[in-house]
């Protein structure tokens, strides 16, 4: 079951670290950049959700805390 978390909750140096550390399948690229993102948690897991800032895309990232810390 997928659960909507509050994304921009976070600080917006996370926020910001983030969306800039993706990949993106399409254009086949890492750290293009990350557009509307939406966070859920689904099976214990945390993802973020959006759009690649070069082709629209759909990106789909699953967070670490320790990622997210920016570490």
């Amino acid at each position: 079951m997928r659960v909507p978390k509050d994304f921009f909750a976070r600080s917006w140096i996370k926020q910001e670290f983030i969306c800039e550390n993706t990949w993106c399948g399409n254009c086949v690229e890492a750290d293009i950049g990350l557009l509307n993102p939406v966070e859920y948690e689904e099976d214990g897991r945390i993802f973020v959700e959006g759009a690649c800032a070069r082709c629209r895309g759909r990106v789909v990232t699953e967070i670490k805390e320790s990622q997210a810390a920016g570490e």
